[in-house]
């Protein structure tokens, strides 16, 4: 009986292995084709369509990750947990702001951009700013899913990048959205200036390309934490694994030791 439930353990931590391997090759993969693309959709804009495509490897990779999750340890089954929570928790913040952005831009099409309730009026709010706050926050949240999703692998310099990468990536994230919202500002101005919206615009193409680097960056974390797979680094039962048959060794020679002494 014990070697049945032995067994059975090392075939759910070899799937376990598989799993986690196969998903953070595809994670490896997804990140750095992303970031091929975010520079080619520079030069043509069709280009970047395919960062969606990329986007449903690292998903999968994801899940692959979750599914193996099992055998590499509490801290690593926690955190993935909580990076699909906050996946999730993105999923319904972007979703709840393409409610209220269209929600909201019904309401503007109200004479004089006013709603009336009762004897007060009030301003209707720019649906614009709506729909790219509650991205921004889709953006956060989603990194921080992608941060705790492979944390518990890496050894300090694998989270030190991963963290980096992430202020690194809201950073960003938050300028190219104040952009798009001062664009809009300047838009529904009734001086319309276009030397300025042109001069936003190659502001955003620079952040954009500067996104390269912590996508890139999260690419090599996950290689990172793929090359200690493949090490037998994690999980930790590979490692007495390898030193069960040093341990066997010196036992036999144990008896040895102590005929010769004798």
């Amino acid at each position: 009986m014990p070697d049945t439930m032995r067994e059975m353990e090392e075939t759910k931590r070899k799937l376990d292995t598989s799993h986690t391997r196969k998903g953070l090759v595809l994670l490896t993969i997804s990140y750095t084709a992303i970031a091929t693309l975010i520079a080619a959709s520079i030069l043509n804009f069709l280009l970047g369509l395919l960062i969606a495509i990329a986007d449903l490897v690292g998903i999968v990779g994801g899940l692959l990750i979750v599914i193996g999750r099992d055998s590499f340890g509490r801290a690593h089954s926690r955190n993935t947990i909580l990076s699909v929570l906050f996946f999730i928790i993105s999923i319904v913040t972007i979703t709840t702001g393409k409610i209220l952005f269209g929600a909201t831009l019904v309401l503007s099409q109200i004479p004089n951009g006013t709603i009336t309730y009762g004897n007060t009026t009030s301003s209707t709010v720019n649906p614009h700013l709506i729909s790219y706050i509650a991205s921004m926050m889709a953006a956060a949240l989603a990194g921080l899913g992608i941060v705790f999703l492979t944390y518990a692998l890496h050894r300090k310099t694998g989270r030190i990048i991963l963290s980096i990468s992430y202020i690194t990536f809201l950073t960003l994230t938050i300028l190219m959205t104040a952009l798009v919202l001062q664009g809009f500002e300047i838009r529904s101005s009734i001086t319309l200036d276009l030397s300025s919206l042109q001069e936003m615009r190659y502001q955003y193409e620079i952040i954009q390309l500067l996104t390269i680097i912590p996508t890139l960056a999260f690419a090599f974390s996950f290689y990172l934490a793929l090359r200690r797979i493949n090490r037998r680094e994690i999980p930790e039962s590979n490692r007495t694994e390898n030193l069960a048959p040093h341990s066997e060794n010196s036992n036999r020679l144990r008896p040895l030791s102590s005929n010769i002494s004798k």
